[in-house]
């Protein structure tokens, strides 16, 4: 009997840590952005800057202090991350407001979604994001019964997303906006709001969104062209059609690693917003198919993480991985969507593949939080092993 106490404490021992399996997809993700977004940048940093590998050096620079700050929050327990979820919140509602001021905004193709910071640039929206979903988690833990027995406490959470999404529209990041929307709903429902009340939000913030779309002529555009985006092949469908190209340049097996015409300057934004589609032009529907099969891996063993912490009793920790999960889930799957024609162009990354310093940056310091959360699971599953081993 003692025997297999030892045996079942020594096995736990191994288990405390983090999710092997989480980690795996995690690496492999990364390994594969920072492959591609050499691939995809050689042709555009050797034009912009006469350097081949600028963009690359600069992708690694910015893994580099997202593990970083990661190492940072890993020591971070969650209990301290609730105390610091509202104060985060209005530090980046603040840097927000703060991107519209020109001088310390930076707009770029009309767009002004960055802080300068000097040496480099900051896009406020990829910290928002944790900030909210660590908000919002502290919120539904506190008003769980008011989020499952009255309209008022779903509504509540949701006039700061407006407040969020307000400020975004004016960047304009509509696409971003839509995501925050999205994750709140989603978020809010796992925390057991009425159906009812949720089908009525609902349909009041998709009429908003779509009155919100149709009032800009540009927008209207990106869905006219993303029906058929072949009526407009040269102008306002030409994105979307060199990334259609590139994906069916790409067949089965792909054209190999480093050999994509797509990114010598046909495709726009080839390393950024449309690095998937050069991703299955050189790796083709095998390739795609690891890439979906790794990301499908990765959200799970989050949800698995987040399913622990609830048993465990730590609410705020599942809720906080579930938003991580929803965040990661969502993101990918409009960036693949929108690379192969299934839905209207926006300016959102793939995590962990796309080119984007703030981007990257923040997907490694989510993943973090998740790797935190991880390893207090493993250690409070160890503590009650040997407590039962030394009984």
């Amino acid at each position: 009997m003692a025997a297999a106490n030892n045996k079942k404490l020594v096995s736990s021992w191994y288990n405390v840590g983090v999710d092997g399996l989480l980690a795996v997809a995690f690496l492999a993700l990364l390994t594969i952005g920072a492959v591609m977004v050499a691939s995809a940048s050689i042709a555009v940093a050797e034009n912009a800057v006469n350097d081949p590998f600028y963009y690359f050096k600069r992708h690694l620079i910015f893994i580099g202090l997202g593990v970083v700050f990661g190492a940072m929050v890993m020591n971070i327990p969650s209990p301290w991350m609730n105390r610091l979820s509202r104060p985060a919140l209005i530090l980046g509602v603040l840097a927000l407001m703060l991107v519209l001021i020109p001088g310390i905004g930076v707009e770029v193709n009309g767009a002004r979604r960055w802080i300068n910071l000097g040496i480099s640039r900051f896009q406020v929206v990829e910290a928002i994001k944790l900030a909210l979903i660590m908000s919002l988690a502290t919120y539904v833990v506190k008003h769980k019964k008011s989020i499952q027995h009255s309209m008022l406490g779903v509504l509540k959470p949701l006039v700061m997303v407006v407040l969020i999404a307000g400020l975004l529209l004016v960047q304009p990041d509509f696409g971003s906006a839509v995501l925050l929307l999205i994750i709140t709903l989603i978020m809010v429902y796992i925390a057991g709001a009425r159906y009812r009340d949720l089908s009525v939000i609902s349909l009041l913030a998709g009429s908003a969104m779509m009155v919100i779309a149709w009032a800009e002529p540009y927008r209207v555009k990106r869905l006219v062209n993303f029906v058929d985006p072949w009526q407009d092949p040269f102008n306002a469908g030409f994105q979307l059609v060199q990334a259609l190209i590139a994906v069916g340049r790409g067949e089965i097996t792909g054209v190999g690693i480093g050999s994509s015409i797509q990114k010598l300057f046909y495709l726009p934004e080839a390393h950024t917003d449309f690095i998937f589609a050069v991703y299955a032009e050189e790796l083709g529907f095998i390739g795609v198919m690891v890439m979906i099969a790794l990301f499908v891996l990765l959200i799970f063993r989050i949800f698995k993480v987040a399913r622990n912490a609830f048993d465990q009793g730590n609410d705020f920790a599942g809720f906080m991985c579930t938003g991580i999960a929803v965040w990661m889930a969502l993101q990918a799957f409009l960036s693949m969507g929108v690379n192969l024609g299934m839905l209207p162009t926006k300016g959102l990354t793939l995590p962990f593949i796309s080119s984007g310093g703030s981007a990257i940056m923040m997907n490694i310091i989510a993943m973090s939080v998740v790797f935190r959360i991880s390893y207090e699971n493993r250690k409070v599953h160890f503590r009650a092993v040997h407590k039962e081993a030394s009984a």
